[in-house]
Order: C-alpha cells, then sequence, then structure tokens
C-alpha cells in the first residue's frame, strides 16, 4: 500500500519515469490490468448514464415547452422546468465527477504501477494525455462550459424569469422558490468543481 500510495504521488508532479521494475510477476502485471479493465468498463457504464440524463433533460425541456407554446397546458407548468431540469442536472454532475475520479486514479496509481512493472512509462498513457495535452486545450474548455450551461442551468434560469409574474399562489410561490434553490445549488456546485476539473480550466 505504501508503494501504490508513493507511485501516486510521483504521478501528480510529472510522468511516470522509466525505473527498474519492482516485480516481473505476470500476475502482479494481470491484477493490475484486471483492474484497470473494471474502471474503464464503469467509466463506460457511466458514460452512458451521462447521455441518458441530457436525452432527459432534452425530453422533458422539449415535451413541457411544446405543450406550453402549443396552449394545451396551463404557462404555469413552466414551473416543473426549473425543478426536473435542476434535478436532472445535479445527477448529470454526480456521474462526470465520478468519472473523473477514477481516471485520477488510473493516472496517478495504476498507471505508475503498471509503468514500474513493466519498465515502460508509455503504458496506460491515454488518461494523462487527456490531462496534460487534450483538456488544457482552449477550445475544449469552453466547450466543456458553454455545452454544460446550454443543457442545464440555462433552462431554470429561462423558466424562472418567464413564470415571476403568474405566481398568483402560495404554491406557485413555493414551487418557484424551490426551482431558485436548485438552480442556485446546480450553478454552485459547477462553479466550485469547475475550478478543479481538469477539462474546464
Amino acid at each position: 500500500m505504501k508503494q501504490i500510495d508513493a507511485l501516486a504521488g510521483t504521478a501528480t508532479s510529472g510522468s511516470p519515469r522509466n525505473v527498474a521494475p519492482a516485480s516481473t510477476d505476470p500476475s502482479a502485471i494481470g491484477v493490475v490490468l484486471t483492474e484497470f479493465t473494471a474502471l474503464r468498463n464503469e467509466i463506460d457504464n457511466l458514460a452512458s448514464a451521462h447521455r441518458t440524463m441530457i436525452n432527459l433533460n432534452l425530453t422533458v425541456v422539449v415535451a413541457v415547452i411544446g405543450l406550453v407554446l402549443a396552449n394545451r397546458v396551463d404557462q404555469h407548468l413552466l414551473l416543473a422546468l426549473p425543478l426536473a431540469s435542476a434535478a436532472i442536472g445535479l445527477v448529470y454532475q454526480w456521474y462526470v465527477l465520478h468519472a473523473k475520479n477514477i481516471g485520477d486514479y488510473i493516472d496517478q496509481t495504476l498507471r505508475p504501477l503498471l509503468a514500474e512493472y513493466t519498465n515502460d512509462d508509455r503504458v496506460l498513457a491515454w488518461e494523462h494525455q487527456l490531462r496534460t495535452t487534450v483538456y488544457r486545450r482552449r477550445g475544449s474548455a469552453i466547450a466543456g462550459q458553454l455545452s454544460y450551461i446550454l443543457l442545464f442551468p440555462s433552462v431554470p434560469v429561462v423558466s424562472l424569469v418567464a413564470t415571476v409574474h403568474i405566481l398568483d399562489t402560495p404554491w406557485y410561490w413555493v414551487a418557484w422558490c424551490t426551482g431558485v434553490v436548485l438552480s442556485v445549488a446546480q450553478l454552485t456546485i459547477w462553479w466550485v468543481q469547475a475550478r478543479h476539473w481538469v477539462c474546464w480550466t
């Protein structure tokens, strides 16, 4: 465990170094690769969940706005958008953060460990490449920020502004205020996380 922690600390300061292999036992390498495969599968599952959350949010938004514009339902139904979209957005943020944590573990722990076992610092290099090159590109950072804002926070904010003049009962005010709280929470969490996520810096 101490060896793994030490290797993880080395990874945060730069690329793994070519060092004498600590083990040439194929079973040790196999253990690392097995864990890597399991974690990559979990990332794939999270990516699928990301797409599900995006599709769910778009479906809810299009359905509600379409019904209101067609005058088939009362405009007060727009109050549901801040509640639904903010809730979906918070779940989406959790999925993204969890995937990032898995990627950090692969880059900072499994990659240096396998590099030591194989005496080759090129192994499992994709996560490191993402954090040092791909996500550092300005276009990637802007795209990541704008896509999230357009998909999630923008809808609740517009809905809150559009419904403030039709709050004619206490229950509508409660729904509106709840939407404000959820939207502020969503934007606050996004802002805090965006300061630490490599792809948004």
